[in-house]
């Protein structure tokens, strides 16, 4: 008989957790073992490292990494779940369903208002409320194409460094805030320093843009590309391009609507490798205020949230959208009204990435409300397709 028992992970249980870990994903190298062991006591320290323990057994544990994440352009606090891993002879009793609505429960009170995962099986994330809400993707193309884009006319490109961090930080946060993005992270100087302190990439900058890259076989990889305009897009990929003399093809993590798709003068390679990351709001009203939404919007917005697993996000009110900004309003009137969507957290979650209504509608992931409704959820939410540059 199982004595299940939910708790921060023990520090002399590190080591456990490690093998744990080798048994549901495979061996890693043994000379990453101490950096992994070490992080985890980090994490541990800070409360980000929930488990599951049968009596004193540790029977599986996750882990939560802390993040930034936009949305519509404004920033807000991730909680970034990996390592989620259960000991075989414990699957199929219900230990992965309680561990996640752990870590729901502890991502709320570490204070985040949503949270990412990558699912290596998506049964047990929504059944505790995490839903499929954007993409990571590599596309492929041949460097020749970049190559012949013949740079951008007077825009200077320059080789920058660790020192440059800050200048690229400021970069990247704005054209985040202009072009509203749902999904990419955040990055602080101090993890871009140590990216460009790596002698294996290699980065260029202009005054509106970088390119981080490297070598990946007897290819190239763009790990990330900002451009504020097309002259400096086609400057910093004609850098890339430079190496077609080497390298035949170069593989890229971008956004699915990334405007290279509209700049090459051939189609980009439909070798496409993508991986879908699942959403869960952590925080209802925090998620919903927190957001950017499409200027010129207007729209008072009657919900009714339901959330099992963390009922402090039932909540009964209206969505009001004004000049980009939106802020839910208590109102208990609404639930005896007819007229309101009815949507649990993962019907909330897909939304919140932009899955119009008649998708959700499809799916049952929302219920009550009618076309006038759902045209004003679609006018707030649907938007730029939600998507990561980084795996985690």
């Amino acid at each position: 008989m199982m004595d299940l028992q939910l708790r921060d992970l023990d520090s002399k249980d590190v080591g456990r957790s490690f093998d744990i870990r080798t048994r549901a994903f495979g061996p890693l190298p043994e000379a990453v073992r101490p950096r992994w062991e070490k992080d985890g006591l980090i994490a541990i320290d800070e409360c980000r490292m929930p488990a599951v323990y049968d009596g004193d057994l540790l029977v599986a544990r996750a882990l939560i990494r802390p993040f930034t994440q936009y949305w519509g352009g404004r920033p807000l606090q991730m909680a970034g779940v990996a390592g989620v891993v259960v000991s075989p002879e414990y699957r199929g009793h219900g230990v992965g369903t309680q561990l996640m609505t752990f870590v729901a429960r502890r991502s709320r009170e570490l204070g985040y208002p949503v949270s990412v995962l990558y699912p290596a099986t998506f049964s047990v994330y929504r059944r505790t409320g995490w839903e499929v809400a954007g993409v990571w993707s590599r596309v492929t193309i041949e460097t020749r194409l970049l190559r012949d884009l013949r740079g951008g006319g007077d825009v200077v490109v320059r080789e920058v460094g660790p020192k440059d961090a800050a200048e690229l930080v400021a970069i990247m946060r704005r054209r985040y805030t202009t072009d509203r993005p749902n999904g990419p992270l955040d990055s602080t100087v101090d993890e871009l320093a140590e990216d460009l302190g790596d002698s294996s990439t290699f980065a260029y900058a202009t005054d509106d843009g970088f390119v981080l890259y490297g070598w990946q076989d007897r290819g190239l990889v763009v790990h990330h590309m900002v451009a504020g305009s097309l002259a400096t897009a086609r400057a910093l990929w004609s850098v890339v391009g430079s190496g077609s003399s080497i390298a035949e093809k170069v593989h890229a993590y971008l956004a699915p609507d990334d405007p290279i798709h509209h700049v090459l003068g051939e189609e980009v390679d439909t070798g496409l490798r993508v991986e879908r990351w699942m959403l869960r709001l952590i925080d209802v009203e925090a998620a919903l205020g927190g957001r950017g939404y499409p200027m010129g919007v207007d729209a008072d917005i009657p919900l009714v949230v339901e959330d099992p697993a963390l009922p402090e996000n039932r909540l009964v009110g209206r969505l009001e959208v004004h000049g980009s900004v939106g802020r839910f309003v208590a109102d208990p009137s609404v639930g005896d009204s007819g007229d309101f969507a009815r949507l649990g957290p993962n019907g909330l979650a897909a939304l919140y990435a932009g899955t119009p209504t008649s998708s959700l509608r499809a799916s049952g992931l929302i219920t009550r409300g009618g076309p006038d409704l759902d045209a004003r959820l679609d006018a707030a939410f649907v938007g730029r397709p939600a998507y990561l540059l980084d795996y985690f």
